[in-house]
């Protein structure tokens, strides 16, 4: 059955207001014994104009007192104890039976004053959290669907056997037209015919005391009126649940006596006028409001009667209002309990933002209760009595806590308090041996980490020297000292160093200092790597490593072959072991010995350079690096040699010199044989110290055969043999007498063999030849027809038949002239031109001789066809004495000479330097020649002309009192008495300085200075402000101021605040120029700056240039401003425009740390970087080197950065070029 509900509202003072529904229908169970309650909240009040704040009263609460949910009272609204009463006698009850029956109403009418709903979580808080749940719980069962906002629009309903009479209120002192509030509830009971009680319908309307409350069309518009109508079945009589209904309508009675003291409460007389004797109205803390009967509170209290202080935001539902203060729930905090508590408030460590901790750096967790954990725990080397052990630094710790114990004795560890800045610690007094529990802990705040742990053992105790006491071809005796500490035993491990292969074995530790093993087995000529291990238990000990290797073996079957005079063939039986090479030696008697080296392919040789007849021994071995096999020798011995270019000399008409090469070899002597061709035949023995003999008694004209051996006892060379026929005898004593220039008288001793006649040739140089017969009887003839100054061979022999004899002969040259009219031209300082008029005759060359005064000779030749030559390398201011003549062959003409004075050479390498504005200096070189002294002149603008007369030791002159910006003509000569060298010339010019108190660079190049380096320059021009910075006189044109650079990484960028406001290093090398400084060259000045960035590697550059750089005063932590960008490294500074300098110690970036100390450096940050340039010099960790990320990224330690200003704009271009016109003009000499 369905029970309806309505609501009619009824404002009396908005008199178009629409009617508000809230209607909500509850669905019951219709089975027996089952009740059905309706409730309902009424919504939406918060559209009619109603106080805003008024006390509620109502009999059914009885005399309890209800602040409006919403207000901003100090304690969290409560229901009334007898409101949740009965709603937890509903709970009970509410499945008690009814049956179908007769209706009953009931209607009652409150005063209400006040309406705000309160959220239905408000119920759920405080002392009657149970029961508000309670009543939700019970919403639920009942499947009440729709909202529930109204606070005092509960229906109070209860099962009831019989229907009680309404209570009237008659309002008493308010008139129709006030406000009222009417709630009138309707209970409707459903009684079934035949059942056993008896109900009675009221035929009355609803009213209190006679006087209707709802009277139809009766000031309707004037009253707002709750009617809840609730129909409820009728119990049957044999209900199981009847006593419990009983008491229910025992619940409505008190009800309707509560109601009825709201009545009184609610009268018109107490509520606009008050009681008699009050206190006074809204307790001092606000005003009465005679339209509703209620107090309008003073800000900050709030109560029926603004007797409680308020709280802020009302605790915004997280906690309890106490006078005024907030007492927020366990889970919020603030003023207002508005913010979310953190866990264990971050417990210090960290500052809460909306419930969730941020943990300061070195400290994490929910609630920044845990240190970081170290990380990267690892042992680094190991050794009897010591560990070494590192981890990965951490800068966020105090120190770390190190501790260490031997594996299983815990109660024996130790502690270590190792300084943050150490990453690294060596535990010293260990045991050899021992297994270590090494532990490390970060400590922050005296709060320690969780440990890392690591397990490292001691070595055991070193082994003494080892070393190989013996080496054969096969074996290897291997000694070694016993260490101090006790071992069980030793593993030896050997193997050959080219090969994989290893063999171990075990050696029982001897009693005595060393233990040895004699490893046996190997190959020869093997080196073998040997390792001895000492061992206790399962723990191996540092190892001792030591190499062998083993004896070569030798070569076999030795011997020599094919022996000559001075060689010999030597073979053997080649070795097993793998060798270099073999090495021959043969050693002679006298002790001569040889080394050659043999391919280890090969088992022969060839030996040598051999001395004949000698007795040799022969080793052979083998060689494999520096070792050696034995020695295999055998003996052998060379032939004789034989003599050699045995040849025929000086043969006369009896006589005939033989001669030859001598042997080698040691010999007894010499044999000779000789036999005509005719078969007479001589041999005679020579001694073995001669090289040639003379066989006598021939016959002239005859020819002999000639044999020569070497003799040892019964040994003999081989022979050499040769021709010797006899001589006819020749003219002697040819000469030349009587020459001229075309002739030349011979003469000679005439032969005494009989013959028929004599022969002359002459010839002439270039070949011109003639012969001519002269009589047997003839001993001189004049050779006619020759030409002067040509020499002729001439030849004169004998002859008979076809027979000649030898050949005398001579030479006839011609007479030669001499050069004519010699003179000299063209003289210099270290040249003089002679001439002359050639000579006649034919010759080869002229010669020319000049002499200086002290001695000193050149002779040149010149050629025959010149009759003019110049003589160089003559000193200047020297007399030299000349000679030329002519010559052909080794004839020779008379010779002519003259004199040549060279003149004095001038000054060299006439310079300006040091030009200032006033003036400058002159320096020069002296001259080669011996002067006197210097003349030196010099113009002014005008035309005067200054002489300056220097002696000969001057090489310098300092000229001063010149004009500013002119140009002087200069000129030096020297000289020696009235002689004059040539002049010189240059020109000085002195500066003009187009700013005397240059502000930058650029004004500091505009005055000529064009070189790279240190200069003072004045903030603003201002002569009281004079500052001494680098400039880059050559990137881009010059003009550059440079503030930074960063190319070795030998000065510490990570500076406090201070030291980067002053400035830093060596403008020279590494710096950073300053803060102040860069705030005062780019600020309070028209001028407006460019910034260049340059960057190089090893093969790479790149630059960066922003038009404007702008760095602002202290007050606003030198603010950065960049322009536009252009150029190659890609843009960086950006990103960085319009931040502030941050350093270590002054924090003014945006980032949640400090960038400074995380990235090692001071810059303008910003969270935190794309340029870096002040970065840790060659860290490659992410962010923390010397970074232009665009160009190299965040991982690239940039080896060289400078970071430069000129005025924007400026280019240098017209500087550069007068630096060139200037130093070209300063360079000429004339």
């Amino acid at each position: 059955m369905r029970a309806p509900t309505t609501l009619t509202l009824l404002n009396p003072t908005a008199r178009s207001q629409p009617p508000v529904t809230g209607l909500s229908t509850l669905r019951t169970d219709p089975a027996p014994c089952h009740a059905v309650l309706a409730w309902f909240w009424a919504t939406g009040l918060r559209a009619f104009p109603l106080p805003r704040s008024t006390l509620v009263r109502s009999p059914l609460l009885s005399s309890e007192r209800w602040s409006p949910w919403g207000s901003q009272s100090t304690d969290t609204p409560q229901p009334p104890p007898s409101l949740l009463r009965l709603l937890s006698l509903i709970s009970r009850r509410q499945s008690a039976a009814f049956s179908a029956g007769a209706l009953r109403a009931y209607e009652h009418q409150i005063c209400i004053c006040a309406a705000r709903r309160p959220p239905l979580g408000r119920l759920r808080t405080g002392p009657y959290g149970r029961q508000s749940s309670l009543l939700e719980g019970l919403l639920l069962r009942m499947g009440l669907q729709g909202t529930f906002c109204f606070p005092l629009g509960l229906l109070l309903g209860s099962v009831l056997l019989v229907a009680s009479a309404p209570a009237t209120l008659e309002p008493q002192g308010c008139s129709d037209k006030e406000q009222q509030v009417t709630v009138s509830h309707t209970y409707k009971i459903d009684v079934p015919k035949s059942a056993l009680v008896q109900v009675e319908t009221d035929p009355q309307p609803l009213s209190d005391d006679g006087a209707s409350l709802l009277v139809p069309g009766e000031a309707e518009e004037q009253n707002i009126i709750f009617r809840h109508n609730i129909r409820l079945q009728t119990p049957q009589k044999d209900c199981e649940l009847a006593g419990s209904v009983q008491d229910l309508l025992a619940r409505v009675k008190k009800l309707e006596e509560e109601m009825a003291e709201v009545k009184e409460q609610c009268n018109a007389q107490r509520c606009c006028q008050g009681a008699a004797g009050a206190s006074p109205p809204c307790s001092g803390h606000g005003s009465l409001s005679p339209d509703t009967c209620g107090c309008i509170c003073d800000e900050g209290w709030e109560g029926a009667a603004c007797e409680r202080p308020a709280c802020p935001g009302a605790c915004s539902g997280h906690g309890v209002c106490v006078r005024g203060v907030c007492r927020c729930h366990e889970d919020f905090t603030s003023e207002d309990c508005s913010e979310r508590r953190c866990p264990g408030d971050c417990s210090g460590h960290g500052f809460c933002d909306t419930g969730e901790c941020y943990c300061e750096e070195g400290f994490s967790g929910l609630d920044c209760a845990h240190v970081v954990a170290p990380q990267g725990l690892q042992l680094l080397k190991s050794t009897e009595n010591s560990l070494l052990v590192s981890w990965e630094p951490s800068s966020e710790v105090d120190h770390y806590l190190l501790s260490y114990y031997p594996l299983g004795q815990e109660l024996s560890g130790k502690q270590i308090q190792v300084p943050k800045e150490q990453h690294s610690y060596e535990i010293l007094g260990l045991q050899p041996g021992t297994k270590y529990i090494v532990t490390l802990r970060n400590v922050k705040k005296e709060v320690s980490s969780s440990p890392q742990h690591l397990l490292a053992t001691t070595d055991l105790a070193v082994l003494g020297t080892a070393w190989v006491t013996d080496e054969t071809e096969n074996s290897l005796d291997v000694e070694w000292e016993n260490p101090p500490t006790e071992v069980d035993y030793y593993k030896l491990q050997y193997g050959p160093l080219t090969g994989q292969e290893v063999a171990e074995v075990t050696v029982p530790k001897s009693s005595d200092p060393k233990s040895r093993y004699d490893i046996t087995g190997l190959q020869p000529g093997t080196e073998y790597r040997i390792t001895v291990v000492p061992m206790k238990g399962e723990l191996e000990g540092k190892p001792i490593l030591l190499n062998g290797r083993t004896e070569i073996d030798s070569p076999t079957n030795v011997v020599t072959d094919r022996v000559t005079e001075d060689t010999a063939v030597v073979s053997w039986a080649p070795v097993q072991a793998t060798i270099d090479k073999y090495v021959v030696r043969y050693t002679s008697a006298d002790g001569d010995t040889r080394d050659m080296a043999v391919p280890k392919e090969q088992s022969s040789t060839v030996l040598t350079g051999l001395k004949p007849g000698e007795a040799y021994r022969v080793y052979v071995w083998a060689e494999r690096g520096n070792q050696e096999s034995k020695k295999a020798n055998t003996d052998t011995l060379t032939e004789i040699d034989s003599p050699t270019n045995l040849a025929t000399d000086r043969v006369t008409e009896d006589t005939a010199t033989i001669s030859w090469d001598p042997v080698q070899a040691v010999i007894d002597k010499y044999m000779v044989h000789y036999t005509s061709a005719d078969g007479d035949t001589r041999e005679v023995p020579v001694g073995k110290e001669q090289r040639s003999t003379v066989l006598t008694g021939l016959r002239p004209g005859v020819e002999y055969t000639v044999q020569v051996w070497a003799q040892k006892g019964a040994r003999e060379s081989k022979k050499a043999d040769t021709k010797a026929p006899t001589d006819i005898d020749g003219p002697k004593n040819l000469v030349t007498n009587q020459v001229t220039e075309n002739t030349a008288t011979i003469s000679w001793d005439p032969v005494q063999a009989i013959i028929d006649k004599y022969m002359v040739r002459y010839t002439s140089a270039d070949g011109d030849t003639r012969e001519v017969p002269v009589g047997k009887e003839q001993s001189s003839t004049v050779l006619t027809g020759l030409r002067p100054g040509v020499e002729y061979m001439v030849q004169v022999w004998a002859q008979k038949g076809a027979r000649e004899s030898k050949k005398a002969d001579t030479k006839a040259p011609t007479e030669i002239d001499s050069p004519q009219n010699l003179v000299t031209n063209r003289v210099t300082e270290d040249t003089a031109t002679i001439s002359w008029d050639p000579v006649r005759a034919v010759i080869d060359k002229y010669m020319v001789r000049y002499t200086s005064a002290d001695g000193d000779t050149m002779e040149v030749p010149v050629g025959k066809e010149q009759s003019s030559t110049v003589l160089t390398g003559l000193r200047p201011g020297v007399e030299y004495t000349v000679q030329v003549w002519a010559q052909k062959g080794a004839r020779e003409s008379k010779k002519a000479d003259t004199k040549a004075l060279t003149d004095i050479d001038p000054p060299k390498n006439l310079r300006p330097s040091a030009i200032t504005q006033s003036g400058g200096v002159l320096t020069w070189t002296s001259p080669s020649a011996q002067i006197d002294g210097y003349i030196l002149t010099y113009q002014f603008p005008d035309g005067t002309i200054k002489e300056i007369q220097l002696g000969r030791g001057d090489e310098r002159l300092e000229l001063q009192g010149l004009e500013q910006g002119i140009t002087y003509p200069v000129s030096l000569i020297a000289f020696k008495g009235d002689r004059r060298s040539r002049s010189v010339s240059t020109t000085l010019s002195t500066v003009g300085a187009r700013f005397p108190h240059p502000s930058d660079c650029s004004q500091v190049q505009q005055n000529s200075n064009v070189v790279s380096g240190l200069y003072t320059i004045y903030l603003h021009g201002d002569a009281s402000r004079p500052l001494q910075v680098y400039c880059d006189m050559d990137t881009d044109g010059g003009g550059w101021i440079v503030f930074q650079r960063r190319n070795t990484g030998q000065l510490d960028f990570f500076k406090r605040w201070r030291t980067y406001v002053e400035g830093f290093g060596d403008p020279m090398k590494e710096f950073w120029l300053g803060l102040d400084k860069l705030h005062n060259l780019t600020t309070g000045t028209p001028t407006r700056y460019e910034v260049r960035v340059d960057l190089q590697t090893a093969n790479e550059s790149a630059y960066a240039v922003y038009d404007l750089f702008q760095v602002a005063s202290s007050k606003e932590r030198y603010r950065l401003t960049v322009g536009k960008y252009r150029g190659t490294a890609g843009d960086a500074l950006t990103y960085h425009n319009g931040w502030k300098f941050t350093t270590f110690d002054r924090d003014n970036d945006i980032a949640l740390s400090n960038c400074a100390l995380t990235h090692h450096g001071g810059w303008w940050y910003k969270n935190c970087h794309l340029a870096n340039p002040n970065g840790r010099y060659g860290e490659t960790k992410h962010s923390e080197g010397v970074n232009w990320e665009p160009w190299k990224g965040h991982e690239f330690s940039i080896p060289y950065v400078e970071l430069k200003i000129r005025p924007h704009g400026y280019s240098g271009e017209h500087v550069l070029d007068r630096k060139k016109r200037t130093l070209g003009e300063n360079s000429r000499t004339f």
